[in-house]
C-alpha cells in the first residue's frame, strides 16, 4: 500500500530541530516545562511509530517477526496518539497552575482513566482485533470499536477547551490564541486523515500545534535565577497570581536564611553562594519520595527561598516543613567544608493567610523582617499580629506625625552596674503612638543600614529630649552624676553638619556633651561613610563616648571599632544564649569580654530577660547589664523616682 510520507517525514524533521534547539536554552524545572516536555515526547513518538508502521505497510517483510513487529509499531502510534490529548489537557492545566493529584480518585477519574481505557483495549486488540489488525499482505484495517479512542480523545480535547473557556481572563492572548489553535489543528488533521486515510497528515499538524506552543513559552531566563539554577520570584508571583484568581487553596512554604551574609564574610563571597545552591538543590527535591508530594522551589529574594506544595492536604503540607527543619539543623557540605545555616521557616496558607498576591508579598516582607531576631527555627503565622508588625513598618509615617502632633513619649531604662546596684546611666527609647493612642514600642525594628528623613528627624528628637532631662536633673552641674545613652542612625552621623547640629542642641538645653553618649550598631560603624567617621572621631574631641550595639550581630570590623572613642560594647543577645547552649561558644563569648576588658572598654550584656540570662552575664564577666528585667523604660519623672527609691531603700 503506498501513502503520502511527506507530511510524517517533515513533523519528525521539525521535532528533532525543537529538540536540537532546546539543547541550547537553560532548562526551567517549572510545570509548564513538564508537561510540555510531556506533551512534545507524546508527540514525537506517535510520529515516529506511524512512520515505522507506514513503512513495514509499504515494505512487507516475509519472516515471522514481521507481523509483531508491525501491530507494535501501530499499538505504541494509539497510546502515544492519545497520549499527547492527555498531555495537552495536563499543559492547559499548567498554564492555569492546576494541579490534581494522580494519587488521588479526583486525580485518577479525571486525568488518567480515559487513558487507562486506551491502554486495556490495546492490550485485549493483540487478541480480539477491536480496534485495528492488519491482514497477511500488511494492509491495516479499523476496527470495529476505533471509535472509542476517539470518544476518549474528545472527551480530553473537550475538558481542555471547558478550562480555556472558563478561565481565558488569566491567559495572555497570545498564549490563549496558540493553545486553543492546537484543537482546531488536531480536528483539521483528524477529519483530513479520515477522509484520506493514505495522506499522513495528522501528526504533521499536531507538530505545527506544539511548535507554536513552543514559541509562546517564556524565555527560561526570565523565569530562573541563573546563580542558583532556580525557579526566581516573577515565576513564584505569576503561579501564584493564577492560583489567588482561581480561588484555589494552596500552601507555600518559606525558608529566610540568616546568617548567609556573615558566613560570606568569613568564607568568602563565593562560598557563600555554593552554600545557597546547595540549599536550593535540595529543596527542588524534597519530599517527592518520602511524602509523594509534588513540589517547585523559587528564589523569592536573595535569602528567601519559596517552596510551593501541590496538595491540599494541611498535614502533609506542615510535615514537609518539619522535615525541612530537620535538615536545617545539620551542617551543609560546601566544598571540603561544613556550615551551619541559620535561618526560619514558616508556612502560608490561602485564603487563611491572605488573599491577593499583594497581600502576600506585604505578609512576607512582615514576616522576613519580624523572624530576624527569633530563636525558633519553625514560626507559627497564626501567632503572628501582622496588624502590630505593619504598624511598627509604618515607620516613616508614624515618625512624622509623631513629631509634627508632639505625641512621641521618651522612656528611660536604667543600667546596671557588676555587682547589680542602679547607678544612674540610663538607655533612652522612643515609643510613639498610632491613631487611636495606642503605645508602640520600636525597639529593635529599624534596619541598621537605613537612611530616611522621619529617621534622622527622630534622631534628633530623641537627643534633644534626653539633653532636655539631663539639664534638669543635674542642675547645671557639668560633673552632674546622671548620665543617658542615645541612639543614632547612619543617616543622622553621616550628615556634613552633624556635630554642628549636635553642639547646637546641648548649647540651647543647656547640657554637656560628656552627659550623651551615642549608641551605634555594629552594622553601622563597619558600613558607615568617611563623613560618618569624621563625625564619630570629632564626638571623641568634644568628649562625647561611643557605644558599640549588638556587637556579634551584624557586619563586623573590629579594626574601625577600635579606631573610634569607643568606651562601652553591648554584646549581642545572641552571644549570651549561644554561650548557654555550647561550652565552645561559652570560651568564643569570655574571650570577647577579655578582650575588651584588656583595652579598657566597657562591656554591657542586653536584652536581658529572665534569671538565666543574668547569671549567664555575670559568669561572662560582664560590667553592665541591661533589660526588662532588670528594669523596664520609664517616663522621665518615673525614672528619677525609681532612682532615688532604689538608693533610699538601700
Amino acid at each position: 500500500m503506498q501513502y503520502n510520507i511527506y507530511f510524517d517525514i517533515c513533523a519528525l524533521f521539525i521535532l528533532i530541530t525543537i529538540a536540537v534547539t532546546s539543547m541550547s536554552r537553560r532548562g526551567v524545572p517549572s510545570y509548564r516545562q513538564r508537561a510540555y516536555s510531556a506533551l512534545y515526547f507524546a508527540i514525537f513518538m506517535a510520529t515516529l511509530c506511524e512512520r515505522i508502521e507506514t513503512y513495514l505497510q509499504m515494505h512487507p517483510f516475509i519472516f515471522s517477526e514481521y507481523s509483531i513487529l508491525e501491530k507494535i509499531s501501530g499499538s505504541a502510534f494509539f497510546f502515544f496518539h492519545l497520549g499527547s490529548a492527555v498531555f495537552y489537557l495536563l499543559y492547559i492545566m499548567s498554564v492555569l497552575d492546576i494541579y490534581v493529584p494522580i494519587t488521588t480518585w479526583k486525580g485518577f477519574w479525571f486525568l488518567w482513566f480515559g487513558y487507562i481505557i486506551c491502554a486495556v483495549l490495546l492490550v485485549i486488540n493483540w487478541f480480539v482485533p477491536i480496534m485495528f489488525s492488519y491482514s497477511v499482505d500488511g494492509i491495516y484495517h479499523r476496527g470495529k470499536y476505533l471509535f472509542l479512542f476517539y470518544i476518549i480523545a474528545t472527551y480530553y480535547l473537550a475538558v481542555s477547551l471547558v478550562l480555556l473557556l472558563k478561565y481565558n481572563n488569566l491567559m495572555r492572548r497570545k498564549t490563549k490564541v496558540v493553545v486553543a489553535s492546537y484543537v482546531l489543528f488536531v480536528l483539521v488533521g483528524i477529519l483530513i486523515q479520515y477522509f484520506y486515510p493514505t495522506l499522513l497528515i495528522e501528526n504533521f499538524c499536531n507538530t505545527i500545534s506544539v511548535t507554536f506552543i513552543y514559541i509562546t513559552l517564556q524565555n527560561p531566563s526570565e523565569m530562573v535565577d541563573e546563580v542558583l539554577d532556580i525557579l526566581n520570584k516573577k515565576a513564584f508571583l505569576e503561579g501564584n497570581d493564577l492560583k489567588t484568581k482561581r480561588k484555589a487553596e494552596h500552601y507555600t512554604i518559606f525558608l529566610t536564611i540568616s546568617n548567609v551574609r556573615a558566613l560570606s564574610d568569613e568564607i568568602g563571597y563565593g562560598k557563600g553562594q555554593d552554600a545557597l545552591k546547595t540549599i536550593a538543590k535540595y529543596l527542588k527535591s524534597v519530599g517527592q519520595k518520602e511524602l509523594h508530594l509534588i513540589t517547585y522551589a523559587y528564589r523569592y529574594s536573595e535569602y528567601v527561598f519559596a517552596l510551593t506544595v501541590h496538595t491540599d492536604d494541611a498535614e502533609k503540607a506542615k510535615a514537609l516543613m518539619y522535615k525541612i527543619s530537620f535538615r536545617m539543623r545539620e551542617p551543609w557540605n560546601v566544598g571540603n567544608m561544613k556550615l551551619k545555616v541559620d535561618g526560619h521557616l514558616f508556612l502560608l496558607h490561602y485564603p487563611k493567610h491572605y488573599e491577593t498576591t499583594a497581600d502576600l508579598i506585604n505578609k512576607i516582607e512582615m514576616m522576613v523582617n519580624n523572624v530576624a531576631d527569633d530563636h525558633e527555627l519553625i514560626i507559627d503565622v497564626d501567632k503572628v499580629d501582622f496588624d502590630e508588625i505593619k504598624r511598627q513598618s509604618d515607620y516613616d509615617n508614624l515618625a512624622r506625625m509623631n513629631i509634627d502632633n508632639k505625641m512621641a513619649t521618651i522612656k528611660f531604662q536604667p543600667f546596671l552596674s557588676k555587682i547589680y546596684k542602679i547607678n544612674y546611666c540610663a538607655d533612652v527609647f522612643c515609643f510613639l503612638h498610632d491613631m487611636s493612642g495606642n503605645e508602640i514600642d520600636m525597639r529593635g525594628k529599624f534596619p541598621d543600614i537605613r537612611v530616611t528623613q522621619a529617621l534622622m528627624d527622630m534622631d534628633e528628637f530623641v537627643f534633644r529630649r534626653a539633653c532636655r532631662a539631663l539639664s534638669f536633673w543635674n542642675a547645671g552641674d557639668k560633673n552632674g552624676k546622671y548620665r543617658a545613652v542615645v541612639s543614632m542612625s547612619q543617616g543622622e552621623i553621616s550628615r556634613n553638619d552633624f556635630i554642628k547640629r549636635i553642639k547646637k542642641i546641648l548649647r540651647e538645653e543647656n547640657a554637656m556633651a560628656t552627659w550623651v553618649s551615642i549608641k551605634l550598631t555594629e552594622t553601622t560603624i563597619s558600613t558607615m561613610n568617611s563623613v560618618a567617621e569624621r563625625n564619630i572621631k570629632m564626638l571623641g574631641d568634644i568628649k562625647s563616648s561611643i557605644i558599640v550595639d549588638k556587637f556579634g550581630s551584624g557586619y563586623g570590623d573590629l579594626n574601625r571599632v577600635l579606631s573610634l572613642p569607643v568606651s562601652q560594647i553591648n554584646i549581642d543577645s545572641s552571644i549570651l544564649r549561644s554561650a548557654m547552649e555550647s561550652e565552645k561558644m561559652m570560651l568564643v563569648a569570655q574571650g570577647i569580654v577579655n578582650l575588651f576588658h584588656d583595652i579598657s572598654i566597657f562591656v554591657c550584656a542586653t536584652d536581658i530577660e529572665n534569671e538565666m540570662d543574668k547569671k549567664m552575664a555575670e559568669d561572662l564577666g560582664c560590667d553592665y547589664l541591661i533589660g526588662d528585667y532588670m528594669g523596664v523604660p520609664m517616663k522621665d519623672s518615673s525614672y528619677v523616682k525609681f532612682i532615688d527609691a532604689y538608693f533610699e531603700e538601700n
